[in-house]
């Protein structure tokens, strides 16, 4: 392939194609992970409460971005960070987030309008939180990682792009200090990281009478308003930045290179959430996995490899970003159909309809998907970016 890099910046890295559709597998997971919460129960706590453990997805992702980060950009900051490149990294970064974060902030918006100003329903009490008018000013901006609510506002998931926007922000001159640190000072840095995860560890109240199949976790660092949101988030960004690092020097290549080790390292994740092992241990296997990702060459890159897996990744910030406006899009069709009317609380139950359903509503959020990176996504990105081609 012709390296079509400008004159003026480091040769472009190879390209990781096991991380795309990584991407991608953990996207939809976060999908039935939020339709079990939201919609209805999937899975019996009774039998397994490894899927009340989703969020830690949002974890992968910040971990996934400051590595994939480093590996894009980190040679375009080595020695600095000249302003010509600062230009072309941060109008990249926009066209990447930012076109799909405003046509699901106003998809929500007009949901929101069409429910209560149209056809003045009513929300319950814990919805008008996170529809707060005041907030829209701050998704415009790309500063509602700044939002102390509690659990997230309009596009509730876009909180993680929010907070991330800011570590973007900060990654240029993140990474050339990072760059000046020698080994050790490096792997210091995982010291920060765990007292950061262990500042965070809290137990996770998920509202059991509203939710009844959803009981309370604990010990998670499942913290989404600011400023402890940041903290999650930069923690994950620094320990992708050191992943990175041990990735360029052939760390663990021996051990993390076989199918075994990968099978192990998704083992013990499933087993971790199940015995609700806390999450600043647990998420410490997800740099390893990363790393058996790229370092693979047998069943688990080809398995990676297949075309379906690789277009979830493409699709995979549509999915995570598209899901709640549709299930908003459904709750929003109920409330207007039942109006006032507050219908008693149904008994939970647990068969194949919670499965079914899930699995319904992953492949429509998957179409959806498919639909807004080709309509939005790539079409702005091209637009956009500085090289004139969809940055990944």
């Amino acid at each position: 392939m012709t390296d079509t890099t400008p004159p003026d910046l480091p040769p472009t890295p190879p390209y990781l194609g096991a991380l795309t559709p990584l991407r991608g597998i953990a996207a939809v997971t976060m999908v039935a992970y939020h339709f079990n919460m939201f919609v209805m129960p999937v899975i019996d706590p009774a039998v397994t409460r490894l899927h009340q453990h989703g969020y830690l997805l949002v974890d992968f992702f910040f971990i996934l971005s400051g590595f994939i980060l480093s590996h894009v950009y980190g040679g375009w900051f080595e020695v600095g960070a000249p302003r010509e490149r600062l230009r072309r990294y941060m109008r990249a970064r926009f066209a990447r987030v930012y076109p799909l974060h405003l046509t699901t902030l106003l998809w929500v918006v007009g949901i929101y309008l069409l429910v209560v100003v149209v056809y003045a329903a009513k929300l319950p009490p814990g919805a008008r939180s996170v529809f707060d008018p005041w907030a829209i000013p701050l998704h415009l901006l790309m500063l509602h990682g700044l939002s102390t609510a509690p659990g997230g506002t309009w596009n509730t998931p876009s909180w993680s792009v929010g907070t991330e926007w800011l570590v973007y922000l900060a990654f240029p001159f993140l990474t050339v200090a990072f760059r000046r640190l020698a080994t050790w000072g490096k792997l210091g840095l995982l010291v920060g990281v765990f007292g950061a995860y262990a500042y965070l560890t809290t137990p996770l109240s998920t509202d059991p009478p509203i939710r009844p199949w959803l009981p309370n976790v604990p010990y998670t660092i499942a913290e989404i308003s600011f400023p402890n949101s940041s903290v999650r988030c930069f923690a994950g960004f620094v320990l992708g930045m050191v992943t990175h690092f041990a990735f360029s020097r052939g760390w663990g290549l021996r051990w993390l290179a076989r199918d075994s080790a990968v099978l192990a390292l998704v083992g013990g994740l499933l087993a971790g959430c199940h015995l609700h092992v806390p999450d600043m241990v647990t998420v410490w296997l997800l740099p390893l996995l990363i790393l058996g990702a790229c370092h693979n060459r047998g069943r688990t890159a080809r398995a990676l490899g297949t075309a379906p897996l690789r277009s979830l990744g493409e699709w995979s910030y549509s999915i995570y970003m598209v899901h709640m406006p549709i299930i908003f899009s459904f709750l929003g069709a109920q409330r207007i159909a039942e109006g006032a009317r507050e219908d008693a609380a149904k008994p939970i139950t647990y068969g194949l309809e919670g499965p079914a359903s899930a699995l319904a509503f992953v492949v429509l959020v998957i179409l959806v998907s498919a639909l807004t990176y080709r309509v939005v996504e790539a079409p702005a990105r091209r637009y956009l970016s500085p090289s004139g081609r969809a940055p990944r």
